[in-house]
């Protein structure tokens, strides 16, 4: 067989692992021939076989060991193939001795799968060398894969092992032994700990003892309960030692008819596809093989075969070809979601339903995919449906276990699609979170993801004490989601300051670094000592700049730290360590000469240490040791530096080719392009119009694809970005605005551009986030943005909402709108916005002028650079706020947001820029119940008006929103617009006079709207109209298209979606039809998720959407009876 795999392996040889058993350690030959013998999806194959194979081909067990511990050849995703073979569990029981010592030569991901089997299958004791081993090593994967084995290890039988070989470790390995013993023995361990502290003498080894065994002692006392209560189906203890009581289950539904009346309302639905099924035929007579000759007609008996589905009790089988009608491509009926809505039609007969069409996991149930059926289940849980009772269904009725199969894929949709209202269901499941948190040992094939389990947890009204020591321990992975969300579901754990405490003399950097930021979080002010004790010693520049910026965030002075003639030493010790990776571009020599504020000169070593130290600390947020030094210089040369490094790195990130060089390239390949494309064109003719043979456009397309090449990246050193910490935001936010329009798809450079916008904090920087958060292609850079916007609100107290308002740039204006520059004696110059918003200079005299004067004197030099200086800031700022907000307050209207009577007055009337644009928009007051008390517009000097001139004081309300002309009655809506015209008033967007459809109750009840199907439109058009409207491109889907363009509401957690009939990437400008408006759920991390009926979307906004769609279909060429033919891709 050998030689088999050795000619097999020649002819094709393995240059990646997918497609073959084995890793990339196991000889090619036998990776072929088990290949070839396991295909076919064989299963259950004697392991005796694979034994005798490698032994004839002169291998030892560490080959053989690579074969069923790597991943399935044909299953994706999945951790081994112990599944094809029979026999394993025997030889890992008679062969222990030959197997430990294989497994010192196999890969990490091997004996990470060999460690999880072990466990399984309870072999401990004759394993306990090897996990001891693993679980001391300092691979990551086999050290959390055999601990995780252990738990389920015999406690008396594993202490004295896990004692003697603590004593003759290195101290290395006895902090890893540590956590073994805490995972392990549980509360056993802090008697361990006790003694084996005796005589240990190592810091950080006592250290990790005290942490794991304050981790469990910070519990508290559990409140008093019946010997009943154990975590289990009727509740649970929580962190804060309270029992937490499980809701009563609801009983299962009856097995009972569904009434006719209900099916009637199918009848309609039933003639509308059989209309719609001919209508596909003949327009695609002349097509054989197209797919609308397939779909068949729907007969009376289609009714009868939906009854038996609902109202038996037989197990279903999934399948997406049963009742097209209900949920395929043609099926667009308002009738099916009440069908699906309808009284008599019970949780039973949907779950039947929804299985029978097409619904093939538990999770696919509750998402965006769940098809009619599935949709009417979310429904009924979002108005209180049992979970529980659910789930019960679904098993009765044919479908398949959930947990292990969602805790265990990391593709299985979106990880947060479940509501509060899930928790109970998740308690009865505990024993699986207990194997993804790691407190038992792995009991399936497939490793569980704990992230997912985390995640889970925060469903539950509190986090149960039983995960609490296991939480602190993953409050110190290295993975940051994991570690953060641990901390998130420790926070309301009391007393656990001290705990956290002790991680600052950990052994490893990033804890103690990790730690300090764990106690900023936690406003641990009382262990401030604790830090600066730790501090004295400290030499790692990462925990070094943490533990000082968690000093200076707990409101402690840290002015100390700055020690001119310290820093210096420092900065020519750490420029004689190896440069950091990712500085090879960085021109250290353009670095600006610098100044203290004292007018001392800088010495320039500092700031090339400080580039260095940032690179190092890889943290483009900055922290409080690098502010600290920002802060001490001259003013404008923290500016003046981190524009430098700002400019530079955006500058270095993005290189491209030149000219020169695309037009070289394009020269180069041109004909050998023409000559692959003639070659297409005869091959495929069907797609000749893909393969151009025209000169001109292909070196177009050549120079056009080279010219978009990034010749490199500086994420490698995005840490520098910590010194445009104190970069004027003015100037910093239209550049990295910039980058993010135009390079967003990098992904790691924009969230770290963000997070330099966050550093800088200023009005403008603030509002680019904002606006980032809303409308970014690049999901998760939206996600970020949005994650950030909520930390800065939350730290001064604020809504997101509250913080967009209350930091829109002013531009320097007062109150008036007046921007006063000192232009030297008896010279101040002022400007002002004009009738069309723009910003205009005004001399002393009051004369509009282009520019300010030249200085007289010398000494009106600086006043007048200052002046300068302030009038390009405020152009900046101003031209920025009035296209920001008035997309603003156009969104504002949409989702009726309002605003309170006093921020209103205080944060949009008086704010110079803001009380301009509201001025020429009509508002709503509301009293306390929301009814409205009138409708007024702001006159811009204090004072309101209603439509007839009458004044209005806008005290008197409890909130403030934006009017339209659906919340308008017909004689008020009349009299603004007669107003509006008076006064010549240009709305700053069609508030009151756009032609809207009208949204009547019927059209409520529907989930899309349909009535301009079949619109032709020119993709290039509906891209201009999408985008002027607000829209963005759609995900791209399959075969590199997309199909929709999206406009996200954040605040509204909405997303609108306007179907098309698609566009390839990359574009081309070719015919497309409209097909339908929804709207769909804005997901957590920005994606769209289920579709939501119109009864969740405010009034107003699907009015206004709804006629974006028409102004969509407008732009285009109307209707066509063959747009499917026309448009299709």
């Amino acid at each position: 067989m050998r030689r088999l795999g050795e000619v097999l392996a020649l002819l094709e040889p393995i240059r990646f692992d997918w497609g073959f058993f084995g890793s990339k350690d196991t000889p090619d030959w036998l990776r072929h021939v088990v290949t070839l013998w396991l295909g076919h999806d064989r299963k259950g194959q004697p392991f005796e076989t694979l034994l005798a194979l490698a032994s004839d081909g002169g291998l030892g067990l560490e080959a053989v060991l690579e074969i069923p511990f790597s991943r399935d050849a044909s299953r994706y995703g999945s951790d081994n193939c112990l599944e094809r073979f029979a026999g394993v569990d025997a030889w890992l029981r008679d062969d222990a001795a030959g197997i430990i010592a294989a497994a010192a030569r196999a890969n990490a991901g091997t004996r990470s799968e060999l460690a999880a089997a072990i466990g399984r299958l309870n072999l401990h004791d004759r394993y306990f060398p090897l996990l001891l081993d693993l679980a001391s090593g300092t691979a990551k994967g086999p050290r959390k894969a055999a601990n995780q084995a252990l738990t389920g290890a015999d406690k008396a039988a594993l202490a004295p092992v896990l004692e003697q070989r603590f004593e003759g470790e290195t101290p290395a390995r006895r902090a890893l032994l540590v956590e073994t013993m805490a995972h392990a023995l549980g509360e056993d361990a802090a008697a361990m700990f006790a003694r084996l502290r005796t005589t240990e003498k190592s810091a950080p080894v006592l250290a990790a003892m005290d942490r794991y065994a304050g981790a469990v002692a910070t519990a508290p006392q559990a409140k008093a309960r019946g010997p009943w209560h154990q975590d289990g189906k009727a509740g649970y203890q929580a962190l804060d030692g309270e029992w937490v009581a499980a809701p009563e289950r609801a009983d299962l539904p009856p097995q009972g008819a569904i009434e006719n009346a209900a099916y009637d309302l199918l009848l309609p639905v039933i003639e509308a596809y059989n209309r719609k099924v001919q209508e596909e035929r003949q327009k695609f007579a002349g097509l054989k093989h197209h797919w609308a000759h397939r779909s068949q007609p729907v007969t009376a008996g289609a009714i009868k075969k939906l009854r038996d589905l609902a109202e038996m009790s037989y197990p279903v089988s999934p399948s997406h070809n049963t009742f097209p009608w209900l949920h395929g491509y043609l099926a667009r009926h308002a009738n099916i979601d009440l069908f699906f809505d309808h009284p008599s039609v019970n949780l039973r007969h949907l779950t039947r339903m929804a299985i029978g069409m097409g619904v093939r996991a538990f999770g696919q149930l509750l998402g965006a995919w769940a098809g009619p059926a599935g949709l009417a289940v979310q429904r009924r849980l979002g108005r209180g449906a049992d979970m529980r009772v659910l789930y019960d269904l679904w098993l009765e009725n044919g479908g398949q276990p959930f947990m292990a199969d969602y805790l265990a894929s990391a593709y299985y949709g979106e990880v947060n699609q479940f509501g509060t209202e899930a928790w109970p269901f998740f308690l009865e499941h505990l024993p699986e979170l207990d194997e993804a948190l790691g407190l038992v040992p792995q009991s399936g094939n497939r490793q569980f993801s704990t992230y997912r389990a985390l995640r889970l947890l925060e469903l539950f009204p509190k986090v149960p004490e039983r995960y609490r020591a296991r939480l602190m321990i993953l409050a110190n992975e290295s993975t940051w989601q994991t570690r953060q969300k641990a901390r998130d579901l420790l926070q309301g754990a009391a007393g656990i300051e001290d705990a956290i405490a002790l991680q600052l003399d950990d052994g490893k950097q990033n804890v103690r670094a990790s730690a300090a930021d764990w106690l900023v979080a936690r406003d641990a002010k009382s262990h401030i000592p604790a830090i600066r004790k730790r501090l004295k010693a400290e030499r790692s520049d990462i925990a070094r700049a943490a533990m000082i910026t968690a000093l200076e965030r707990l409101g402690d002075d840290t002015s100390d730290f700055f020690n001119r003639k310290a820093m210096l030493s420092e900065a020519e010790k750490g420029l004689k360590k190896a440069m950091p990776k990712g500085l090879d571009w960085f021109p250290f020599d353009a670095l600006p000469g610098l100044t203290w504020a004292s007018g001392e000169p800088v010495d320039p070593s500092l700031p090339r240490y400080w580039v260095v130290l940032a690179t190092r600390l890889k943290d483009p947020a900055g922290n409080a040791l690098i502010d600290l030094w920002l802060d001490r210089l001259a003013p404008g040369d923290a500016h003046r530096l981190g524009w430098m490094v700002l400019t530079g790195w955006i500058a270095e990130d993005t290189r491209m080719p030149t000219e020169e060089e695309a037009n070289a390239y394009a020269l180069a390949n041109v004909d050998a392009v023409l000559t692959a494309n003639r070659a297409n064109r005869q091959r495929w003719p069907q797609s000749a119009d893909y393969f151009s043979i025209d000169r001109d456009t292909v070196f177009a397309q050549l120079k056009r694809q080279k010219a978009s090449v990034y010749l490199g990246t500086a994420t490698d050193s995005k840490g520098i970005l910590a010194l445009a910490s104190r970069v004027e935001g003015a100037d910093a936010a239209p550049r990295i605005r910039s980058f993010l329009k135009d390079h967003g798809s990098r992904t790691s450079q924009a969230r770290a551009l963000l997070d330099v916008l966050a550093s800088i904090g200023t009005p403008p920087t603030l509002q680019v986030l904002l606006s980032t958060a809303d409308r970014l292609k690049q999901k998760s850079v939206q996600a970020h943005a949005a994650k950030l916007i909520e930390e800065i609100a939350e730290r001064r107290g604020w809504t997101a909402g509250e913080l967009a308002d209350r930091t829109v740039p002013t531009g320097g204006l007062d109150e008036d709108g007046v921007l006063a520059l000192d232009c030297g004696q008896d010279r101040t110059y002022t400007a002002r916005l004009d009738e069309e918003d723009r910003l205009v200079l005004l001399n002393p005299a009051g004369k509009e002028v282009k520019a300010l004067p030249s200085p007289r004197v010398d000494e009106e030099g600086p006043a007048i650079a200052a002046a300068k200086k302030a009038l390009s800031t405020a152009k900046k700022e101003v031209k920025q706020v009035v296209t920001a907000q008035t997309e603003r307050f156009r969104e504002a209207m949409c989702m009726e947001r309002s605003w309170s009577g006093e921020d209103w007055t205080n944060y949009v009337a008086a704010h110079p820029i803001l009380g301009r644009l509201a001025a020429r928009l009509v508002w709503l007051g509301l009293d306390a119940e929301g009814s409205q008390v009138a409708s007024f517009r702001p006159l811009g000097d204090g004072t309101c008006t209603d439509a007839t001139d009458g004044e209005v004081d806008p005290a008197g309300f409890a909130t403030v929103k934006l009017a339209h002309s659906t919340l308008l009655a017909p004689d008020a809506l009349a009299a603004w617009q007669t107003h509006l015209a008076d006064y010549a008033v240009t709305p700053l967007f069609d508030q009151l006079g756009r032609s809207l459809p009208e949204v009547t109750d019927a059209m409520r009840r529907q989930r899309s709207i349909t009535d301009r199907e079949g619109y032709m439109i020119e993709t290039f058009r509906l891209r201009g109209i999408a985008s002027k409207l607000g829209y963005q491109r759609g995900e791209v889907v399959d075969g590199g298209c997309f199909m929709t363009y999206v406009r996200s509401m954040r605040e509204a957690g909405l997303v609108a979606e306007v179907e098309f009939t698609g566009s390839y990437l990359p574009e081309e400008n070719i015919p497309a039809a409209l097909i339908s408006l929804s709207f769909r759920k804005l997901m957590p991390n920005g994606r769209p998720g289920g579709h939501v009926g119109f009864t969740e979307v405010p009034e107003v906004l699907l009015a206004e959407s709804w006629r974006d769609l028409y102004d969509m279909a407008e732009k285009g060429t109307g209707f066509d009876p063959d747009w499917q033919k026309k448009a299709a891709l």
